[in-house]
């Protein structure tokens, strides 16, 4: 409700005969009501006018943001740029907040710090960094298959560094490696050559290793640890070793020169 100054009059009317008491004290105390009762007034007019005054600002700042919007949206009229739309609100919100903190008792302004348009609270938020991405895990090298091979090497008696050359030479550490004639796996094995060893799985790197390692140990003790000759029989087979040893392929002698090669640099 606003109260004009012209209707002082009438209400300090209506409320004289309130103050005719035969104690002077009395008449005293109600003169001072009534000086109180028109600074009161006076100053809720004043209030009143700057609330009124807020209130337009609060209505012209919503309609110059609805219309910065319509002129993103390509709503709006063609000649008006986002930079002018946006200067102009921030003049009317750095007026609002002024004409809001003026009608505000001085114990609250310590709770409200002088406001500053220009400066963005954006620049006190944390920065976010985005999460990186894990990198793939590698089969190249042996670090991650040495527990196997060593638990391989003391079931079946094969050195170390031979179970590694034969890895690298048949598949370069590669579990899930598969030849054109069908051996799967770190240490190729040919499915039937598994079903006999009891592999279920010749992709699972300790089944594979296990049943690889120990059919290179059978080899060894069947050629009374003759390397070449349990190299030639892991490659070729032994049926076609015992059958033509003089007469190996081009293909197994390769693989000999070069798992021994391997396995001379793994001792050393």
């Amino acid at each position: 409700m606003s109260i004009r100054a012209t209707d002082n009059l009438s209400l300090l009317a209506a409320l004289a005969p309130l103050r005719t008491t035969p104690d002077n004290n009395s008449v005293q105390q109600d003169r001072g009501f009534s000086d109180r009762l028109d600074k009161a007034i006076s100053g809720e007019a004043s209030e009143t006018t700057a609330s009124e005054k807020a209130r337009a600002m609060a209505e012209s700042l919503t309609l110059q943001m609805l219309q910065t919007s319509l002129s993103l949206s390509g709503d709006g009229p063609s000649d008006s740029t986002p930079q002018q739309s946006f200067s102009n609100p921030l003049s009317s919100a750095s007026s609002l907040i002024q004409a809001y903190r003026s009608n505000l008792p001085e114990s609250a302004e310590e709770h409200f710090p002088p406001a500053n348009p220009s400066s963005s609270r954006l620049q006190d938020l944390p920065t976010v960094t985005a999460p990186q991405a894990e990198a793939p895990s590698s089969h190249s090298g042996t670090a991650w298959l040495d527990s196997i091979i060593a638990k391989a090497s003391r079931r079946y008696g094969v050195d170390v560094g031979l179970i590694k050359a034969v890895i690298k030479a048949e598949s370069n550490f590669n579990p899930q490696a598969v030849s054109h004639a069908g051996a799967r796996g770190l240490m190729q094995l040919m499915p039937a050559t598994a079903r006999s060893l009891g592999v279920n799985d010749s992709f699972d790197p300790e089944q594979n290793v296990m049943a690889g390692t120990r059919f290179l140990g059978d080899m060894l003790q069947r050629y009374d640890g003759n390397i070449d000759s349990a190299l030639a029989a892991y490659n070729w087979g032994p049926g076609n070793v015992d059958k033509r040893p003089d007469r190996l392929p081009r293909e197994t002698r390769d693989y000999q020169a070069r798992v021994k090669q391997l396995y001379s640099s793994y001792r050393g």
